[in-house]
């Protein structure tokens, strides 16, 4: 190869080296606690409500749960431990609060968030996180005996 196409050859290289990833803007479930958790996500896209789920996180593990950039401020989570906690910890069993989605036993993706009995679902409370303005991704932490954020 001559000299030239060299040279342009190495600076494509060593630019493409040193170029920054891509942002990988997503929601993320993180499981901090000692114990098996079961999460569910909701949130408001096209201006219609969603609740997908069941994601299982064993300790130490996170999961994408919304896998494009944040367009919202508030989002939605419900989340409980499969496993009893160890005795001498201090584990909420149950993250949850009143923001009433649609949820299945099985994995599950709902459009809407009225009339889930008829539908052939479950109505569950779920809580409701702020993940600030301009936010394009977040990642909410299960702790052992801490409401999770």
């Amino acid at each position: 190869m001559p000299p030239f196409r060299t040279l342009i050859a190495a600076v494509a290289l060593g630019a493409a080296v040193l170029a920054p990833a891509p942002a990988r803007a997503a929601f993320l479930f993180c499981n901090h606690t000692q114990s098996l958790v079961e999460a569910a996500f909701g949130y408001r896209e096209s201006g219609g409500w969603t609740s997908e789920g069941w994601w299982q996180l064993q300790p130490g593990q996170c999961a994408r749960v919304f896998n494009k950039a944040l367009t919202q401020r508030f989002y939605f989570y419900f989340a409980h431990v499969l496993e009893p906690p160890a005795k001498d910890q201090k584990a909420p069993m149950v993250w949850g609060g009143k923001y009433l989605f649609c949820v299945d036993t099985k994995a599950f993706k709902v459009e809407g968030d009225t009339n889930c009995a008829g539908r052939g679902y479950r109505e569950q409370g779920f809580q409701e996180v702020d993940v600030g303005l301009n936010q394009h991704d977040y990642t909410l932490n299960f702790r052992d005996g801490k409401s999770a954020r």
